[in-house]
């Protein structure tokens, strides 16, 4: 009977290990598959963190180049209205330079014809002014005339170079010098030593030394002087040349005439 219990007790002990076995057996399917679903939400979670952070990142720089691109529009809209104020005064200097443009394109057309009367009066103020440096004077309005054709060169300059042909003729009229030159003698061209005093008396000497002349102002011609002028003429020649320091001397100088 004792065997009996026991053997019973052991089958009943059994089939309790067999029934936990099973029951753990059914358990462990359901905790699995929650452990597995569990790992895959960690997993889809780390991915959706790194995709948050990722879209952060994204939209700090978006933030960054917003901030910039605001700051480059202040910038252009500053500039633009820099820009539009300096075509405006642009705009504004343009038309006063259209009308100076104007202004002194018929200056220059005015000024042309100017020039040339200019030229004309002053080559016929050598002719018959006294005839001192002549030729060389007579050249400079030559060369003044050829400019005056000459497109290379502006009216600025060709006007300065007229004037500077007054200022030199101005300037005669106010120096002494001595220069040789020819004179004619008959067919017969003669070296001499001329005297230039001013506008108020143009006399020579032969290169000898024995004879003198002067251009007679009234009758347009060079006549002889007396031997007693040699001296003083050449005294004024040296003081022309820095020669001899500066002194009163002897020449024929026409009487003033009262004027009509």
């Amino acid at each position: 009977m004792h065997s009996r219990n026991k053997k019973n007790l052991f089958k009943a002990s059994a089939l309790t290990l067999i029934a936990l076995f099973m029951a753990g057996t059914a358990f462990a399917g359901p905790y699995a598959a929650s452990v597995k679903i569990e790992k895959q939400i960690n997993k889809s979670s780390i991915k959706a963190q790194q995709k948050i952070d990722r879209f952060a990142e994204q939209a700090l720089d978006m933030r960054a180049d917003y901030k910039a691109t605001l700051q480059l529009i202040d910038s252009l809209r500053i500039y633009n209205n820099q820009l539009e104020l300096l075509i405006k005064s642009q705009e504004t200097e343009m038309v006063s330079i259209n009308r100076e443009m104007e202004t002194i394109d018929a200056t220059e057309r005015g000024a042309i014809p100017l020039m040339n009367e200019m030229l004309a009066s002053i080559e016929r103020f050598i002719q018959l002014d006294v005839p001192f440096k002549k030729e060389k004077r007579l050249e400079r309005i030559e060369k003044l005339k050829s400019y005056m054709i000459r497109a290379d060169i502006p009216n600025s300059e060709k006007y300065r170079k007229i004037l500077e042909a007054y200022q030199a003729e101005i300037g005669y009229g106010e120096s002494i010098s001595a220069y040789e030159a020819g004179i004619m003698d008959g067919s017969e061209e003669v070296r001499v030593d001329f005297l230039q005093v001013g506008r108020v008396a143009l006399v020579y000497l032969t290169l000898d030394g024995k004879s003198a002349g002067y251009w007679n102002i009234e009758n347009k011609r060079y006549e002889e002087l007396d031997s007693s002028y040699i001296r003083s003429i050449e005294q004024g020649i040296k003081m022309a040349n820095k020669q001899a320091t500066m002194n009163l001397i002897e020449l024929p100088i026409p009487a003033a005439k009262r004027a009509e």
